[in-house]
């Protein structure tokens, strides 16, 4: 099974390039279809952060207190200040338009409760149907009060006469420094870019190899291309496939990620040896499932409904953690899920192989276990073709 020849590898090479060279499903799946949504894709979150976000307010109290507020809300970078409704009707009214993703809501005795040091209430509504704008809306609004409050409370105890040193320890009594790391920026395009190029990369060498493995099938060209080796069929199949994503992978992270602004801080020596094994996996896996389905449409249809799954099984979006038992067992089955851990922790997060080791291993365990029940697969098919 595993004995090679060399001309019979070539011959089976060229043989691939001419399939490729004449099939334009593959030529745009393999060719042109990483490139293409590599830019379309990234293009989409290139300002990273969603920033000018639609806000009103509905001012019941009308003093010079809420319009101080109204002001400092208006010149927040992260939301754009619509306009001033008279009730909550016609706040509620541009929701429903999606004229507006949220607004900030002054009762009647607003200001009177603060002078008093009593409890005031603001009351911020939120839409929620896109959760990436009311989060940066809410912090925006959320860090605002919390500084005009504070200034309030501070102007009264100077005016009492204490202390300002002192009068900034009873306002702030506590005073939390957060500081972000991995994100500093805390945008979105970081977090999710990565997890989309490296998608596209995977999706489109399963779908163009095993659309080429499929329509081997389809045209019952098993018996002659198996005839000389397995392994000679494998390599000469899968060696323009090997080295062009190969290539891939460099072009992304040496022109791709740093045209978007994306980081890569850990050990390149690491990822490109964890990008290498998932090729691999990922070849005898489009191998794998390609000689099941001898129809070169069906193949790409099924595929085509996987990408979807295994973005969302992989842990990278929703904690594989906080999936039930059974998804997690099946997200360690998917080449996906330690890659893109491995990949976030390197790239990211600026680890190195100590960090890695559990998804190295899950990762290498599935390659051996996809490269045997492919060789074990074309095998079988050899020997009935045979007969």
């Amino acid at each position: 099974m595993l004995k090679f020849n060399y001309k019979n590898i070539s011959k089976m090479f060229k043989r691939e390039l001419n399939i490729i060279s004449g099939d334009h499903s593959i030529i745009l799946t393999v060719l042109v279809a990483p490139l293409l949504y590599a830019i379309l894709l990234g293009s989409i979150y290139l300002n990273k952060e969603a920033n000018q976000i639609a806000f009103a307010v509905v001012d019941m109290d009308k003093t010079e207190t809420t319009r101080m507020l109204t002001r400092l809300l208006a010149s927040s970078p992260q939301i754009k200040f619509i306009d001033e409704f008279e009730d909550y009707g016609d706040a509620i009214d541009q929701f429903y338009q999606m004229n507006i993703e949220s607004f900030v809501y002054f009762p009647m005795g607003f200001e009177k409760n603060l002078k008093k040091l009593n409890h005031a209430d603001v009351k911020l509504y939120l839409s929620t149907t896109r959760f990436l704008p009311s989060s940066e809306v809410n912090k925006a609004i959320q860090k605002i009060m919390i500084m005009a409050g504070a200034g309030i409370r501070l102007r009264y105890y100077t005016a009492q006469g204490i202390n300002p040193k002192h009068a900034i320890e009873m306002v702030m009594p506590l005073q939390a420094e957060v500081r972000p790391i991995y994100n500093p920026t805390n945008n979105y395009g970081d977090f999710l870019l990565p997890g989309l190029f490296l998608l596209i990369i995977q999706q489109t060498l399963l779908l163009g190899l095993g659309e080429s493995v499929a329509n081997d099938g389809e045209k019952k060209s098993f018996k002659k291309l198996l005839s000389s080796g397995v392994y000679n069929y494998v390599s000469g199949k899968t060696a323009f496939y090997f080295a062009l994503y190969i290539a891939y992978f460099i072009f992304f992270l040496s022109i791709i990620f740093p045209w978007f602004d994306i980081p890569v801080n850990g050990s390149l020596s690491a990822i490109m040896v964890m990008s290498l094994l998932f090729i691999m996996t990922l070849i005898f896996l489009a191998i794998l499932i390609g000689s099941f389905i001898k129809d070169q449409k069906l193949y790409m249809e099924i595929l085509a409904f996987s990408t979807y799954p295994f973005f969302l099984i992989s842990g990278y979006s929703w904690p594989v953690s906080s999936m039930p038992v059974f998804m997690q067992w099946i997200s360690h089955l998917v080449p996906t899920s330690p890659f893109f851990r491995a990949f976030v922790k390197l790239a990211t997060m600026g680890g190195s192989w100590q960090h890695i080791i559990p998804q190295f291993i899950n990762l290498l365990i599935l390659c051996i276990i996809f490269g045997v029940l492919t060789f074990w697969r074309l095998s079988l098919l050899r020997k009935t073709e045979r007969e």
